[in-house]
C-alpha cells in the first residue's frame, strides 16, 4: 500500500482512500515529511532501549512539553501506542478497592485497561454515565469514570461536561481517551478544549490522546497532573518496559503540531467536508449514523452483504472497509466511511453516486 492520503495504491490499483484516520493530511504532509528527514540523520530511527535507559531523547522530551502546552494540560507522558497507554495507565492507577463506571462501548484497549485492574466496574448504557452514580456513591475506595470522546465506530461523542460534573460530584477520577477526538473537535484542541471550557467544577482528569491519527505519525500521549505523570514514570509496566517510541516519530507529531498551532485550515476543511459529505448523502436518500465527526457509519446489517458492498465499491475505484462483529455488536455490520481533511468535493459526490449504486444488493 502507498502513502497515506486521498488516493492510494492497493496491490497495483489507485483507489480513493475512506479508512484513513489521517484526519487532517499530516501523515504524508511536506513539512511533516521533511523534518523526519532532517531529524532521521541526526537521531537515527530506532529509539534503542525503554525510555527509563537510553531510549528518551530531546525530541521525546519536546513533544511532551509543546503537546502539554498545545492542550493546557500539566503534563504529559509519552507511550508507544494508545493501546500501551491505555493498557498501562488504568490498572497502574486503579486497586482492587476502586470502582470504575465506563461505557459499554468504550475501545478494547479501555476494557483490558479497567479489567487487568481487578477493581469492581460497571459498564453503563452508551452514552448514559447517569445510570451508574448509584454505584459509584457505593464505592469505598476511589471512583473512576472512563470513556473515549469520540467513539470510532459509530462517530458519536460522549457528553463531556455531564462527565466531568458526574466526576467531581462522585469525587472520581475522569479519564478520557481522545484518540480520535484530538485534532478533531474542539477547534482541534479535542477534549481538552471542551472540558476547560465548561465552567463546572473540575475534577482530577486524565486525557489519553494518540498521535497516530490526527498528527500523522505514531504513538500516544497521556495528559495529567504533574503528580500522576511521575506516579505512571514509576508504576506504569507498559512505559516502564517498553522500547519507547522512535524520535523520528517524535519529530513528525512535533510538525504537525506545529502546524495546528499556526494554520486552523486543515481543521476548518475537515468540518466542512463532514457537512458536505452528510448533505450529498441526505439528497440521496442514503441514511447515516448520526454523526457530525469524520466518522461516517452507513449501517448495513447482514454481514455478508456489507463485505459485498465493500468488495462492489473497490471495483469502483473506492476502498471503504466493512466492519462486522465482533468488533460492532451483532447485526450492526456496517461501511465505516472516514473523512479527511485532503478529500475533494468531486471525490465525495462520486462516493455518494457509488453508494447509491450497490446499496440494492
Amino acid at each position: 500500500m502507498s502513502a497515506q492520503g486521498a488516493e492510494i495504491e492497493v496491490e497495483g490499483r489507485r483507489v480513493i482512500n475512506f479508512t484513513s484516520n489521517d484526519y487532517l493530511g499530516m501523515a504524508a504532509h511536506p513539512r511533516v515529511i521533511k523534518r523526519v528527514q532532517s531529524e532521521v540523520s541526526r537521531h537515527g530511527f530506532g529509539a534503542g532501549s525503554a525510555a527509563l535507559l537510553s531510549g528518551r531523547s530531546t525530541l521525546q522530551a519536546e513533544l511532551e512539553r509543546e503537546i502539554a502546552a498545545y492542550t493546557g494540560a500539566e503534563s504529559a507522558l509519552l507511550f508507544s501506542s494508545g493501546y500501551l497507554a491505555n493498557t498501562g495507565t488504568l490498572p497502574a492507577l486503579i486497586g482492587k478497592s476502586d470502582f470504575v463506571a465506563h461505557d459499554r462501548f468504550n475501545h478494547a484497549s479501555l476494557i483490558d485497561g479497567v479489567l487487568s485492574s481487578k477493581a469492581a466496574h460497571r459498564r453503563y448504557p452508551h452514552l448514559e454515565p447517569a445510570t451508574v452514580t448509584e454505584s459509584m456513591g457505593r464505592s469505598r475506595g476511589q471512583n473512576f469514570l472512563v470513556s473515549e470522546s469520540l467513539f470510532s465506530m459509530d462517530g458519536d461523542q460522549a457528553p463531556l461536561p455531564e462527565l466531568q460534573t458526574t466526576a467531581a460530584e462522585h469525587n472520581a477520577v475522569l479519564y478520557i481517551d481522545d484518540a480520535h477526538g484530538f485534532g478533531v473537535t474542539g477547534d482541534g484542541r479535542g477534549a481538552s478544549a471542551i472540558l476547560g471550557r465548561t465552567g463546572n467544577r473540575r475534577p482530577t482528569t486524565i486525557i489519553m490522546l494518540t498521535l497516530g491519527k490526527a498528527l500523522g505519525s505514531a504513538g500516544a500521549v497521556v495528559l495529567a497532573p504533574a503528580s500522576v505523570r511521575e506516579y505512571l514514570v514509576q508504576r506504569a509496566r507498559t512505559f516502564i518496559y517498553d522500547t519507547a517510541l522512535p524520535p523520528v516519530c517524535a519529530a513528525a507529531a512535533l510538525e504537525a503540531l506545529e502546524i495546528m498551532a499556526i494554520d486552523n485550515q486543515p481543521v476548518r476543511q475537515l468540518q466542512t467536508n463532514i457537512a458536505t459529505f452528510r448533505s450529498l448523502a441526505k439528497e440521496a436518500g442514503l441514511v447515516l449514523l448520526d454523526s457530525t465527526t469524520p466518522i461516517q457509519p452507513l449501517m448495513i446489517g447482514d454481514d455478508r452483504q456489507a463485505l459485498e458492498v465493500s468488495k462492489k465499491l473497490y471495483q469502483q475505484g473506492f476502498y471503504v472497509r466493512a466492519i462486522r462483529p465482533p468488533t460492532v455488536p451483532r447485526g450492526t455490520a456496517r461501511l465505516r466511511i472516514t473523512l479527511t481533511a485532503t478529500h475533494t468535493s468531486v471525490q465525495l459526490e462520486n462516493l455518494v453516486a457509488a453508494l447509491l449504486a450497490t446499496r440494492n444488493l
